[in-house]
């Protein structure tokens, strides 16, 4: 009789959802015996944006598997304060949201690349899922009781689950599902700075500040571990003057683009834009139908994160992960 082999696990996509999927479910299953490997498409395992804020509730699962001290010292620091709300027209405060940063467990605000290399170098530390690079998915076949992941390069991997975590433009929706982005009337410009260059000048009690105006805002916080101001700047836009505009981390476009849509905004809201670099990212921000499910193949394939309920800023404590 054959030896009992283990259960195979293909997670799709390598970013922050797909390392953290390979960790959490090492860390719930050690007693098994699983295999994962995990299947990115990019040459190497690398985060394409700026920042990102946990939640209390998100925060608390990084902790559960053992990197909460890790977390913290990467996140970056609020001053008592989440979000001071300030009138974009002469900076006065309109309302500014306390918040308990002393806590263990607490809201963090964290550069997707600190996160993303936290969970990538704990998975080589604990052996945790085989890591692969240059893997594009295109299709997953049923085999009963197994599937078969194929990949552009024409090699296959055998699986009893797939996690696809492959996110917002998911290749493994696609194949069970066909959607259109739905533009959402919002474009976002996105940028970070070192808090260096604004330390002497910062006139706040914190680095987490939004200046709202009318039909548009302007978002900092910090991450980093306060070594680093993430910008992200949300304005209303007909869908014929954004349609040219892709929804993607790598586009960007002329520094000048921000300064006239924040034209409006008070003095030190300039004083940032004129530090952000000449061409930051401009992206356009669309809605997705919900999906009536996320699993298929009977269960053997699975969505999960943008892949399952592709959604962009939700700046509010109802997000686990709010995409600022």
């Amino acid at each position: 009789m054959a030896p009992p082999r283990p259960f195979r696990i293909a997670i799709i996509g390598g970013g922050i959802g797909g390392l953290y999927t390979a960790l959490s479910i090492q860390h719930h299953t050690k007693e098994q015996d699983v295999q994962i490997d995990v299947f990115e498409q990019a040459s190497e395992f690398k985060e394409i944006g700026a920042g990102v804020g946990l939640a209390v509730n998100a925060a608390r699962l990084v902790h559960n598997i053992g990197l909460g001290d890790q977390l913290n010292d990467i996140a970056g620091r609020r001053n008592g304060i989440w979000i001071d709300f300030l009138r974009s027209d002469n900076g006065k405060r309109i309302l500014a949201i306390e918040t308990n940063d002393k806590e263990k467990i607490r809201q963090s605000p964290i550069s997707r690349s600190d996160l993303l290399d936290l969970l990538r170098h704990t998975i080589e530390d604990r052996e945790a899922a085989n890591l692969h690079n240059k893997k594009r998915f295109t299709k997953v076949d049923d085999e009963g009781d197994h599937v078969t992941v194929h990949f552009e390069d024409s090699t296959t991997a055998v699986a009893d689950l797939v996690v696809a975590c492959d996110g917002i433009h998911s290749a493994t929706r696609a194949q069970f599902f066909q959607d259109k982005p739905i533009y959402s009337g919002q474009i976002a410009y996105r940028a970070t700075i070192p808090t260096v260059e604004i330390e002497d000048w910062w006139p706040h009690d914190t680095y987490s500040v939004m200046w709202a105006g009318k039909h548009k805002h302007f978002l900092t916080f910090p991450i980093s571990a306060n070594k680093t101001l993430n910008i992200v700047a949300f304005a209303n836009a007909k869908a014929q003057d954004a349609e040219k505009i892709e929804e993607s981390w790598v586009a960007t476009c002329e520094r000048k683009d921000v300064e006239e849509d924040y034209a409006s905004f008070e003095p030190n809201v300039q004083r940032l834009i004129s530090l952000m670099p000449d061409q930051p990212s401009k992206w356009r921000i669309n809605d997705r139908e919900p999906l009536n499910q996320w699993s298929y193949m009977g269960g053997k394939v699975i969505l999960l994160g943008d892949a399952a309920h592709a959604s962009e800023s939700i700046p509010h404590e109802r997000a686990s992960i709010q995409t600022y």
